[in-house]
């Protein structure tokens, strides 16, 4: 059976090596390869659990936007499901941050980047493995 996956945009793939960053600023290098590490994996829970992770408090943080949030390592990730099998993760916040502006002002930056996603997916479908 297939393992369900995601497509990172490039604007999430800045805000994931801005929070490694940080980590190895602050904590150090190997700290910082640890959280990388159980952050990818934080985002594989999202791609294979998606259909499972949403709350009324999650849903109000998203309203008036087109994503779905979850926490993982004190930053929500933002992702849009695509399919039964495909999550485009979108953005990545501090938790701390004001999330519902933060999310409004993601999604008309990355309207662009979410469509090329898509096709990307729709293409690797379609080519013969």
């Amino acid at each position: 059976m297939a393992k369900n996956f995601y497509r990172i945009t490039a604007t999430a793939r800045n805000h994931l090596k801005m929070a490694v960053g940080d980590t190895k600023r602050i904590w150090g290098g190997r700290q910082a390869k640890k959280y990388a590490a159980e952050f990818l994996a934080g985002l594989q829970h999202i791609a294979d659990n998606h259909q499972r992770l949403h709350s009324v408090h999650r849903c109000t943080l998203t309203q008036g936007t087109e994503f779905s949030i979850y926490l993982v390592q004190h930053r929500y990730v933002a992702y849009q499901p695509f399919g039964q099998d495909c999550v485009i993760i979108t953005g990545i916040f501090h938790e701390k941050m004001n999330l519902p502006a933060r999310l409004k002002e993601l999604q008309r930056m990355t309207r662009h980047e979410i469509d090329a996603a898509k096709r990307a997916v729709k293409g690797s479908k379609s080519t013969p493995h």
